[in-house]
């Protein structure tokens, strides 16, 4: 066999499986790069939604009151609420 094509094969064999940065060591670096990208897109569409949501209780206030109410609990002096939850069919 010819021996520059031995020191190939032997370079490649080296780059793909023994080097400290071979092959399977870059799919998963890839992959954790698009995962990351996935959270990137996730949280950005989420504080485009909170940045909107934001907005509109800085200039509703009846928007801002039902916000408090159906968040956080929150009631008028006087006022009693009843919470009734549903038991979910797919706990049995």
């Amino acid at each position: 066999m010819n021996k520059y094509i031995l020191s190939g094969l032997l370079f490649a064999f080296w780059m793909v499986f023994l080097d400290t940065n071979n092959y399977f060591i870059h799919s998963e670096l890839d992959q954790q790069l698009d995962n990351l990208e996935r959270d990137i897109d996730y949280y950005e569409t989420t504080l485009k939604e909170d940045r909107v949501l934001l907005e509109q209780l800085e200039t509703d206030p009846k928007a801002f009151e039902s916000y408090a109410r159906e968040n956080f609990g929150m009631l008028k002096k006087g006022e009693t609420i009843t919470i009734i939850e549903f038991e979910d069919s797919s706990h049995e």
